[in-house]
C-alpha cells in the first residue's frame, strides 16, 4: 500500500513539474512569471497586459480571429476541439492549412501545455463534384482523418499532415472517378488529455512482451497492477 501511494505521489509531482502556460520547469501549475499574467477568456492563455486592449478579457489575437473559428471544450477542458472553416474559394488543401498554420500550432501548443500530454487527431471535410456522361452534375462530401497520435511521441508536423491528406484525397478522386475538389468545408483538430495510467487510456503492448508466453505476460502485468494500485483495509 505504501509503495503504491508513493508511486502516485511521484507521478503527480512529475505532471506538475512544468508550467501549463509556457512549459518551463515549475513547482506549481504556473511559473512565477505566468502567474502574474492576465488570462484570456477565449483561448485561456496567460498573457502580458500589453497583449490586451484596455480592460478587455479577450486578448488581441482572439479579437482578430474569425468568429466562426472557435474552440469547444468540456469536462473541465480535459477534451476539446478547434475548427477552421473554409469558403467557396478554398480548394487547395496545402494552401488552406498553411494559411491557418500559426493558429493551428498555437492551439496545439496551448492544449499540450495545459494537459502536459495529449492524444489528438485531425479531420478534414471536402466537397467534390463531377459531371456524368449524361451531363448531370453530381456532388458529394467526404471526410478524411489523420489517425490519433500522442504529443509525447508525435509532434504536430504540418507538412507531413498535408502530404497524408493529399494522398487520401488522391485515393478518393483517382481511378478515373472524375471527382474534383469543389470546396474545403473545414479542418478540425480534436484532442484529449492523455494519462496512460488512468482509466480510458490505452498503451500498446511492447514488442518484446508480445513475443513472450501469454502466462508470463499476465503474471508481469498482474505484478505491475498490484504494485501501482493503492488500497485500504478496514
Amino acid at each position: 500500500m505504501i509503495k503504491g501511494t508513493l508511486f502516485l505521489n511521484n507521478r503527480i509531482s512529475f505532471c506538475a513539474g512544468r508550467c501549463r502556460n509556457c512549459g518551463v520547469p515549475a513547482v506549481n501549475v504556473l511559473c512565477d512569471c505566468c502567474v502574474n499574467y492576465r488570462r484570456c477568456t477565449r483561448c485561456y492563455r496567460h498573457l502580458p497586459g500589453h497583449l490586451f486592449l484596455n480592460d478587455s478579457d479577450v486578448c488581441n489575437a482572439c479579437q482578430n480571429r474569425d468568429v466562426n473559428n472557435v474552440g469547444r471544450y468540456c469536462l473541465d477542458r480535459v477534451i476539446g476541439d478547434r475548427t477552421w472553416h473554409g469558403t467557396e474559394f478554398d480548394i487547395d488543401v496545402g494552401y488552406f492549412i498553411q494559411h491557418h498554420a500559426d493558429d493551428i500550432i498555437t492551439t496545439f501548443e496551448s492544449a499540450r501545455n495545459e494537459n502536459v500530454v495529449i492524444k489528438y487527431y485531425l479531420e478534414l471535410e471536402v466537397e467534390f463534384h463531377r459531371t456524368t456522361h449524361d451531363g448531370d452534375l453530381q456532388r458529394t462530401t467526404a471526410r478524411f482523418y489523420i489517425p490519433p497520435m500522442t504529443s509525447d511521441i508525435d509532434e504536430l508536423d504540418l507538412p507531413t499532415i498535408i502530404t497524408q491528406l493529399l494522398g487520401k484525397i488522391d485515393g478518393f478522386s483517382g481511378n478515373n472517378s472524375g471527382w474534383t475538389v469543389s470546396q474545403i468545408n473545414y479542418l478540425r483538430l480534436c484532442w484529449g488529455s492523455y494519462r496512460p495510467l488512468m482509466a480510458g487510456s490505452y498503451i500498446q503492448t511492447p514488442k518484446y512482451m508480445e513475443m513472450k508466453k501469454q502466462s508470463g505476460i499476465y503474471k508481469h502485468l498482474t505484478t505491475i497492477f498490484a504494485f501501482n494500485t493503492p488500497y485500504s483495509q478496514d
